[in-house]
């Protein structure tokens, strides 16, 4: 098969009923089409070039679908002159779209590559799950709570893994600034030469690591939202003393690395920004998929030692969360890359206080919630859902003059959802006195190997998971067990959520080790 699609097809949610297609190709001499069918074939609609790539063309398609009355497979093609155009793989894609008053299946995977080039040399599957995830499309054969098909996929973090921007030999200049000293790397200017490095290391990034089979085949047949951390800019990118964060050779790989994120991940998309004043600097999100409200948060842009993201940030979060209206509101899914609620690492930070120098893991302690830099913000995130949760649970209760009279829903749930530590998890944080609580889960990662049991032991020993008293003491802060697992998963894992019978939101990971089943209720 002649693959005239070099990536993709990316198949993306925006809002609603509101979605694109997106691929990568060489410039084409004609328009090309999206030919899209459930169950009548509709109108073609056209692709528009949306960016450039290291010469290569990203191609954008929009489309909305309305709710069918029964669950049905939508498909599609790119045709160019009225002839499909090929990826490795295919010609035509479907995916499915869920029916009227259907609960749609929601899944959520973090840690999409790996850190270092002798992981990826020794892990035997890499793509294991990727494969279970497209075996798991077909409910037919893969009856179970965790079973397809999936409806929306959710990427919280590190859907590629560019570290080896500094190991490999493919931008010898930049290696070599790495082994100057500390002012002298300061005080480095980019060169045309370096630059041309940088910007070529990044516009084949995606291009070598989306490329899998089964990887590839998901993101086609699966609507995504994507958001970014660390290592798809490099590991503990905003952790780093600001000196070195502000140099001109650290800003120009965060101005590559963003610049390719926004077209791969965020499809060239500005619809469902959180908000679209364009002085803004963050790439946060916020959209609606049925009874689901999304915010997915970055982390990423606007990080430094000092924050995570900044006032402004924080007043469009506050902004959003006002405006939600609870009688509509059963579901808000909150992706923020890093845990929440974790282990916490003072510990690990008093050792490091104690060395005159930077040890080789203080920027992933630095990348944490919990880090002591960060813990004044952490505790301004969870109270501003928990008061969140509160304000609207008490409008519920005590409806405004004039409000709807339909019968009251039950309290909103507010979810985190999380990647970044490379096993699987859950954690609490609980209001006492005004009865709210956020759950957090944790997927990670779905290609990145978990820690060693040596590794895991250490950290065991050096971190605590004893719960924690926040603010003034009367919110908690712990980690929970799932029914049919460890606390923690040290297995390869993503995330599958639908809401049950029982009007619970039932999460279930699904882990390389076939023989661990976690789940957990959320009510």
């Amino acid at each position: 098969m002649s693959a005239n699609i070099l990536l993709g097809p990316i198949l993306g949610f925006e809002e609603g009923d509101f979605y694109t297609v997106c691929f990568l190709s060489y410039p084409l001499p004609e328009k090309v089409k999206l030919q899209l069918k459930m169950g009548v074939l509709a109108a073609p609609v056209d692709f528009k070039e949306a960016g450039r790539v290291g010469g290569k063309v990203f191609w954008r398609a929009e489309f909305t679908l309305s709710v069918p009355a029964k669950g049905s497979q939508a498909s599609y093609a790119i045709e160019l002159n009225g002839k499909p155009l090929a990826n490795a793989q295919s010609a035509s894609w479907s995916f499915y779209v869920p029916g009227e008053g259907e609960e749609p299946r929601i899944l959520y995977t973090s840690c999409n590559g790996f850190s270092s080039a002798k992981l990826a040399r020794d892990t035997e599957k890499p793509y294991a799950l990727w494969e279970r995830m497209a075996k798991l499309q077909s409910p037919k054969k893969n009856p179970g709570p965790e079973a397809g098909p999936y409806a929306l996929m959710l990427m919280g973090g590190d859907q590629v893994y560019a570290d080896e921007i500094w190991e490999s030999g493919r931008c010898p200049l930049l290696r070599e600034w790495s082994h100057l000293g500390a002012q002298a790397q300061q005080k480095a200017q980019v060169s045309p030469a370096l630059a041309k490095e940088i910007e070529d290391f990044y516009n084949g990034l995606y291009l070598d690591r989306w490329k899998a089979k089964d990887m590839a085949n998901m993101l086609a047949a699966i609507p995504s939202v994507m958001m970014w951390d660390d290592h798809d800019i490099f590991d503990g990118w905003g952790s780093y003393p600001s000196q070195r964060h502000n140099c001109p050779v650290f800003q120009k790989v965060f101005l590559e690395a963003s610049r390719v994120f926004q077209v791969f991940q965020l499809r060239c998309s500005t619809r469902s920004r959180l908000n679209a004043n364009p002085d803004r600097e963050h790439f946060s999100l916020r959209l609606q998929f049925r009874e689901y409200h999304i915010l997915a948060l970055d982390n990423r842009a606007e990080r430094t030692i000092e924050q995570i993201m900044s006032r402004d940030h924080w007043d469009d979060v506050k902004q959003y969360l006002d405006a939600l209206p609870a009688q509509d509101l059963k579901n808000l899914l909150v992706l923020s890359g890093v845990p929440v609620v974790y282990r916490s690492f003072a510990t690990v930070e008093s050792v490091f206080e104690s060395t005159p120098w930077n040890e080789e893991l203080q920027d992933d302690v630095q990348d944490h919630w919990s880090a002591r830099t960060h813990q004044a913000e952490r505790i301004k995130f969870v109270m501003i859902f928990l008061n969140f949760l509160h304000a609207k649970t008490s409008e519920l209760e005590n409806p405004p003059v004039g409000a709807d009279p339909s019968p009251l829903r039950s309290a909103p749930r507010v979810v985190l959802l999380s990647g970044d530590v490379h096993v699987g998890a859950v954690g609490q944080v609980w209001d006492a006195p005004r009865q709210v609580g956020l759950t957090q889960i944790i997927s990670s990662g779905i290609v990145h190997p978990p820690p060693t049991a040596l590794a895991f032991a250490s950290l065991k020993l050096m971190t605590s998971d004893t719960p924690e008293p926040l603010g003034e003491g009367d919110v908690i802060a712990e980690m929970m067990t799932p029914v049919g697992s460890d606390r923690y998963l040290r297995t390869r894992n993503f995330v599958a959520m639908h809401l049950g019978s029982d009007e619970k939101l039932w999460v279930n990971w699904i882990c390389e080790d076939k023989d661990i089943r976690p789940s957990f209720a959320i009510g």
